[in-house]
């Protein structure tokens, strides 16, 4: 009796420890994940959580996670869809951020379950998972329930947009240009004959630059150091003759405007652009007329209808900018507009826009300046050029017969891969 009592006592004790350790070790990978979440480091934070949701299958807080990891992951979008049906059965108004003990996803699973169908050509499902949130939505929260009404819209939307496809040719910019890594957000001089790109590296976003030299891209120079940038910067715009260089700065807690110079042998120290383009709230993606004496931008700065407007601003024979203006309810919505592009000598313009006629998300739009001043009603770029997912970023040429565009295709050398295209 005495060795019975012994080994029970021997056998809780090891399992009690075993537990603790077990534990303690959940919780650690818990805690890593969080933070690579919360970086938006997605596919370093999914492997964590696909680990604990092994230990702990029943959790709807993880499953919930592991699903917005997939949906943040290009080419894995779909398998998002699984997760969040779980997450979405076992929701609460009492979740509590960053407790591995919370064993129900917030009510947020239901609007990303709606994401995750909605990307994913699921149009009917995500109206009814869109529905269901809204439901959770407090009367006074106008801002989501404007956004999420639009993106119901768009799912009613997307397929009549489908019905029509836009035709054109599409052209991968070869090895040279493009790697293993994330190419993305190609600019184009108006003489054609300079690119500068953004390229994923291991631990920061890099500038390249490339020339177009006898038909052909040269090996393309990372020049993040001569703009002596943290990487934190990003290409928006270069000017005709390509030696003048736009770019955002996005620290996570404010976005600015700053330019760079081309010598002939380097680029210049990225300087900040002045108080009346840049101020303390959003400026993202400026972009100047051929002539560099005007240029358009999107802030989100006060008095503005909602979200990121357009905003356009001219330089005096000083050289300083006039304080920005609003471009107006023709092109602004109550949500996002960002990275507009404009040529042909200011009188055509492309964005991008959460709002209008659109799939969902963000969707490309076009749009020309009226002989009155205004511009005319914005046209969706069409599909499959937009799709039920975010399509943000086009540098068009041509006078807007084609342009550059980063794409995620499997005939790519890489996670997204830099095109040109062109219009039929």
């Amino acid at each position: 009796m005495i060795k019975k009592t012994f080994f029970l006592i021997l056998f809780t004790t090891i399992t009690m420890v075993t537990y603790s350790q077990d534990n303690t070790r959940l919780q650690d990978a818990f805690f890593d994940a969080e933070y690579f979440l919360y970086n938006g480091d997605y596919a370093d934070a999914l492997p964590y959580y696909q680990g604990i949701y092994t230990a702990i299958p029943d959790n709807a807080m993880i499953a919930y996670r592991i699903g917005l990891c997939y949906l943040n992951i290009e080419g894995k979008k779909n398998m998002a869809i699984e997760y969040l049906e779980k997450a979405a059965a076992r929701v609460t108004a009492k979740f509590r951020e960053g407790l591995l003990k919370q064993t129900e996803a917030p009510y947020e699973a239901l609007f990303y379950l709606g994401e995750a169908y909605r990307i994913n050509y699921q149009f009917d499902k995500a109206i009814e998972a869109y529905n269901k949130y809204r439901e959770t939505l407090l009367s006074y929260d106008v801002e989501n329930i404007i956004f999420i009404d639009q993106q119901i819209s768009a799912c009613k939307n997307a397929p009549l947009i489908m019905e029509h496809p836009v035709e054109f040719t599409i052209e991968n910019l070869g090895p040279v240009i493009n790697d293993n890594k994330e190419n993305f957000f190609p600019v184009v001089s108006g003489d054609g004959k300079t690119m500068v790109f953004m390229s994923s590296m291991k631990f920061y976003d890099a500038i390249m630059y490339s020339k177009w030299v006898k038909g052909e891209w040269t090996a393309p120079v990372n020049i993040t150091p001569e703009l002596k940038s943290d990487g934190d910067h990003y290409a928006s715009c270069l000017s005709v003759n390509g030696d003048i260089l736009l770019l955002s700065r996005d620290d996570n807690m404010n976005s600015d405007i700053y330019m760079s110079h081309y010598d002939g042998l380097k680029w210049s120290v990225a300087e900040k652009l002045r108080r009346s383009v840049n101020t303390r709230y959003w400026e993202t993606h400026g972009y100047l007329t051929d002539d560099g004496m005007t240029m358009v931008f999107a802030s989100d700065r006060p008095g503005g209808f909602g979200g990121l407007d357009l905003y356009i601003t001219r330089r005096d024979e000083k050289g300083e900018w006039s304080t920005p203006v609003n471009m107006g309810p023709e092109l602004n919505t109550a949500l996002n507009e960002d990275r507009p592009f404009i040529i042909n000598n200011g009188t055509i313009l492309f964005f991008a826009s959460q709002g209008h006629f659109n799939m969902g998300g963000y969707d490309l739009f076009r749009s020309e300046l009226q002989s009155n001043g205004l511009w005319k009603k914005p046209e969706n770029m069409g599909y499959p050029l937009n799709t039920p997912d975010d399509n943000i970023f086009f540098c068009p040429v041509d006078k807007g017969q084609g342009g550059y565009i980063s794409l995620t295709r499997d005939d790519g050398y890489g996670k997204s891969d830099i095109y040109k295209i062109r219009f039929k």
